[in-house]
């Protein structure tokens, strides 16, 4: 019987660090929600009470087992067919850090990964996929979602479009070796431009037409959930806007959030869907309750759920998982 490799144990100072990250978010975040007089706000995400929060948590959670899915896939092509248990512990542990610019905190799952010979090239792979195919995912939700509500969003068509062409000329150009010589040129230049173009390759490997559909789909599923969560927050507040135009609100505020690099698009998120909401008749302090009650449902459990799978990684000896 062979024997399972050690777990690994984060170093405390890591844990601390974490905390520290995610407590300086949550301060900013409420400090803003206080500066902006939101008194009138937070009495409507009150209102909307534990029998319309717990099953919106509950259901916009199902959205990250969707993800984790696609993610799992993503190592199983590369090779790495690791307990699918240890793997879920794993995904979870990365959105402790999912509020970061670009969500790349979350690639301390390749940190988590190495003492299961899980290179870095791979397990940062599998994070850019990740990262390319949710923008593309919640730029087709959102097209779609204009369509559905009798119009046509110009800008998210061209932004899907023009990241698929733009990221499979790259992969094309990478599998093809037409890049070769400029990335041997960077890993020349110094030992960090190396190890951040070390998982490219990788990448353009994966990164092929059919699978960028598959993997897209997935992010169209995942995000489409909590859409659908945001829509039912949106109506219980008394909002006129129909599921596709919420759908299709959701889906600008988030890549809004993601464009603008700011830590979990903290602010830019959540103005993108006031004011949207608000342009679309519903009242202000409504408004603002249904894109409070849509993050602490999404980013901030999330954030929660991340740190608990955090901590199973943390205080322990070494030895069997």
């Amino acid at each position: 019987m062979s024997a399972r490799a050690p777990m690994f144990a984060l170093p405390p100072q890591w844990l601390r660090g974490v905390a520290v990250f995610i407590a300086v978010g949550a301060g900013i975040y409420l400090g803003a929600i206080v500066w902006s007089g939101a008194g009138d706000s937070l009495s409507a995400v009150g209102s909307l009470g534990l029998s319309t929060v717990v099953p919106g948590v509950a259901v916009a959670s199902a959205a990250y087992l969707v993800r984790f899915a696609r993610w799992h896939w993503t190592l199983r092509l590369l090779g790495h067919r690791l307990q699918p248990a240890f793997m879920l512990r794993v995904y979870l542990a990365g959105l402790a850090l999912t509020s970061s610019p670009g969500k790349l905190g979350e690639a301390v799952r390749s940190v988590l990964l190495l003492s299961r010979g899980v290179r870095i090239s791979a397990s940062f792979a599998a994070f850019l996929i990740d990262r390319g195919s949710d923008a593309l995912g919640v730029a087709l939700l959102g097209a779609l979602a204009a369509w559905a509500a009798g119009r046509r969003d110009a800008v998210l068509e061209v932004a899907f479009a023009g990241l698929f062409m733009i990221t499979a000329l790259a992969a094309i150009g990478l599998r093809r070796g037409f890049m070769d010589r400029r990335l041997s040129s960077l890993m020349q230049l110094s030992a960090w431009a190396g190890r951040l173009t070390a998982p490219l390759p990788t990448w353009a490997a994966l990164w092929t037409p059919l699978r960028v559909v598959a993997f897209s789909l997935f992010a169209f599923v995942a995000y489409g959930i909590q859409a659908l969560v945001f829509t039912f927050y949106v109506h219980e507040l008394g909002g006129g806007a129909s599921a596709a135009e919420c759908v299709g609100i959701f889906a600008v505020a988030l890549l809004v959030g993601a464009a603008s690099m700011v830590p979990g698009g903290l602010g830019a998120t959540e103005a993108a869907l006031v004011y949207q909401l608000h342009q679309s008749g519903m009242a202000l302090p409504a408004a603002v309750a249904a894109a409070i009650a849509l993050r602490l449902s999404t980013l901030w459990f999330a954030i929660l759920l991340g740190v608990g799978a955090l901590l199973t990684f943390a205080g322990r000896p070494k030895g069997e998982v």
